[in-house]
């Protein structure tokens, strides 16, 4: 017998086989990808076919529009179709940079061209004589010869050669190619197309004129000659939303491929609606907290009776007695809405936004202690623990003659033994107003009776770490306040799921701030009217976009050279500080305190005093470099004088020549100062850069839409969604029963970050 073992070999096991979920089949299994591909895909963010096949080019290189060699250009990008006649490679010996070269002559009807390739020596195994040719690039001269540089290059068979074709320009990653992106997508497309199955409602369809969606996807990726392909690649983004911009006040009909975009993008911002409706419907009908009336009540009783501060119940009508100044008409109005809420069953989820300095804070600690006086608690958070820390100083000064009110701040800088201490307090109830950054949302801080939580900038903060706080409670009430205003049209789509209330007004009394746009020719004025101020007894705010020099951007002001300037050279006899983000808490803390005391003439500062820093002494702030901010981060900064009742000025300083963009933004800023109007001219003139500071921070996970770009079909989609809830707000009809499924689908992938 053989020493071999008589069993039979093992079979060799088949590759398994994914049974998918048609496009939510992960990437892996599309043809032409496998394992080790789809690592290069995820990292992009593709994990699905649904991924990939919303992955859009952002342009395309043009292929169709051809120009034969004789009428070539020089500096013109086209495309040239020609046989390959001759070809070369070669190493040069002299050029370290250079190590090989290709040379190719073309040929077409019309004549014949040279074509070299610098460093691409794979080149050798593909080109050969006979082969057809499609270039694209920029035609030069070169010893007064018409040749391309590197074009892009594409073989096409013989009788393919006047096939008419859009290369597609993909978001990339490293090991990835434009080609190979397309032969997924396209394999993906024509396997997995059946399921791209229509679910918006017939009504939407008729009134928009939009693809089906299998034809979207097709005209996206492979579009034709004709749809309007954009193939301005080399555009920048600015440029880009320049021409968007004069298409819609020409009222020019968008292209085929503009429409199949727009079907995409409207179909994210419809789904969302229908979501926000979904969770407004889905909080009014939690059983909330009713807190208890203020009795008597400060909005609408004649008081007569003297007040106790030791009667909880007495606490807001005593705060309203002892502001030093009158509440507005839009405060009245605002926390009669808030009370109402407040008092009602049902949890109020609401966002509170007014200009700067409108007063909304004071707003906040009326609803603050409506609940601390029914027994509850309220949170306050805030992004920044010099904001924390002012609200903290803020709210004790106006609450002292409420003596039993205990105010406790709770940030990442307090010492250990500080915060054993407020956590006790706030555990055992006797915290009634607890402020804080996001160490309030850590496991370890737990409420005794949270009754209501005030999100403060809520645009810095996202929804999972608001839902973080409000889990801390039984249903709290929710006020979130933002002192960027937001168009109505904005407040309405981005805010839907929310109620919300506007101060308008500001009170009477401040001296309105004189805004100036100069150029850095006028820099010493600039000094000498700012040590003219100090001499007066004023403060002063610099603000800088960076924090040192930067080799990238040389032009760029940054806060260490302006202080070296100031404290060196224009204001030595001043007292200047330095202030930004690299500083631990203390530091800011100390510096903002001194200020606070008169103990520094001049800060030097990043934005990190754009929010809710409140210094009435502080009566003019120079913003250098102001055209690297945007409008409503200008109107902030702007906002952090004229705190006070002496004149204030703001002065805006710019490079001479600057982008027209920009030259608005100045413009607008010395025109106006309401806030809401600045806001309006902020999404006309926005380029790239953010109206919040950062783009769909917290509330928004689009794929394509951009939500201030796309506004026009962001209030489409909200008229349409509002359409919809009213004739059927269940989606039971049958037209509307593949709605219902991508809803479905769309809630339990979490796509919009919005809770379910």
């Amino acid at each position: 017998m053989s020493g071999k073992s008589s069993a039979s070999p093992k079979k060799k096991e088949k590759p398994k086989v994914f049974q998918g979920e048609g496009l939510d089949t992960p990437i892996m299994f599309c043809p032409g990808v496998g394992p080790q591909r789809a690592k290069l895909f995820e990292k992009m963010g593709i994990l699905t076919v649904r991924d990939l096949l919303w992955h859009i080019p952002r342009g395309f290189e043009d292929f169709h529009t051809r120009t034969p060699i004789r009428n070539l250009i020089p500096g013109q990008v086209t495309t040239v179709l020609g046989k390959v006649t001759f070809y070369q490679p070669r190493i040069p010996r002299n050029l370290s940079k250079v190590r090989h070269i290709f040379n190719v002559t073309i040929e077409d009807h019309s004549g014949s061209m040279q074509v070299v390739w610098f460093n691409q020596p794979f080149l050798e195994g593909k080109i050969r004589n006979g082969l057809h040719l499609l270039l694209h690039g920029k035609a030069e001269l070169y010893d007064h010869y018409i040749q391309m540089s590197n074009p892009k290059l594409k073989i096409v068979e013989e009788e393919h050669a006047g096939a008419a074709e859009f290369m597609p320009v993909y978001p990339l990653t490293q090991g990835l190619t434009h080609t190979i992106i397309k032969k997924v997508v396209q394999h993906a497309f024509e396997r997995f197309q059946s399921y791209l199955q229509e679910f918006l409602p017939p009504f939407i369809l008729a009134d928009n004129r939009f693809p089906t969606r299998t034809e979207t996807f097709r005209i996206l990726h492979t579009p034709q000659p004709g749809e309007g392909a954009p193939t301005d690649i080399e555009l920048s983004e600015a440029d880009l939303l320049q021409q968007k911009l004069f298409e819609t006040q020409n009222r020019q009909s968008p292209s085929v491929w503009r429409t199949a975009r727009n079907r995409l993008i409207f179909e994210e911002f419809f789904l969302h609606q229908l979501i926000l409706r979904r969770y407004r419907a889905k909080v009014k009908k939690l059983d909330g907290i009713s807190h208890i009336p203020p009795s008597p009540d400060p909005l609408s009783d004649i008081i007569s009776s003297p007040l106790d501060p030791s009667t909880p119940s007495h606490w807001p009508a005593i705060f309203l007695q002892n502001l030093p100044f009158q509440f507005t008409e839009d405060q009245y109005k605002v926390c009669r809405e808030i009370q109402e809420e407040l008092c009602s069953p049902a949890p109020m989820n609401r966002l509170l936004h007014g200009d700067v300095g409108s007063g909304k804070t004071v707003v906040s600690l009326y609803a603050m202690l409506v609940a601390a006086a029914g027994g509850y608690q309220a949170a306050l958070m805030a992004p920044t623990e010099i904001l924390a820390q002012q609200h903290a100083a803020s709210i004790r000064r106006l609450t002292a003659c409420i003596p039993s009110i205990n105010v406790v701040v709770l940030t990442g800088s307090v010492t250990a033994k500080e915060s054993r201490e407020i956590l006790q307090a706030v555990a055992c109830g006797s915290a009634h107003i607890v402020i804080g950054t996001h160490a309030l949302f850590q496991e370890r801080v737990n409420f005794a009776r949270l009754g209501l939580v005030v999100v403060d900038e809520q645009h810095k903060f996202g929804v999972a770490q608001r839902q973080h706080l409000m889990e801390k409670g039984d249903h709290p009430d929710l006020l979130v306040t933002t002192a960027t205003p937001i168009p109505r049209t904005l407040s309405l789509t981005l805010f839907g799921d929310m109620d919300n209330s506007v101060i308008r007004t500001l009170p009477p009394g401040r001296p309105p701030i004189v805004t100036r746009w100069t150029t850095w020719e006028n820099e010493r004025k600039i000094w000498e009217f700012v040590d003219q101020k100090i001499e007066a007894g004023q403060q002063a705010y610099v603000v800088c976009p960076i924090i040192e020099p930067s080799e990238n951007a040389p032009q760029l002001p940054s806060t260490e050279e302006a202080f070296e300037r100031l404290s060196q050279t224009f204001l030595p006899h001043r007292r200047v500080e330095i202030l930004h983000g690299r500083h631990s808490a203390n530091m800011k803390s100390d510096v903002m305190e001194k200020m606070r005391a008169g103990e520094i003439d001049v800060v030097v500062a990043t934005t990190v005093i754009e929010v809710g820093v409140d210094l009435p002494n502080a009566a003019i702030i120079v913003i250098l470099g102001a055209d690297r901010f945007g409008l409503a981060q200008l109107h902030q900064l702007r906002g952090r004088v004229g705190r006070g009742t002496q004149k204030s000025f703001c002065i805006l300083v710019t490079p001479a020549m600057i982008s027209p963009f920009a030259e608005q933004r100045m413009k607008v800023l010395e025109q106006t100062r309401d806030g809401f109007k600045i806001a309006e001219e902020d999404l006309k003139l926005r380029g790239p850069g953010e109206y919040f500071g950062t783009r769909q921070s917290g509330h928004l996970k689009f794929r394509i839409g951009d939500p201030f770009e796309d506004a026009g079909l962001l209030r489409e989609a909200y008229e349409a969604a509002d359409r919809l809830h009213k004739t059927d707000p269940n989606l039971i009809q049958t037209e509307h029963e593949a709605l219902k499924e991508e809803l479905r689908r769309v809630l339990a992938s979490h796509e919009f970050n919005r809770p379910s």
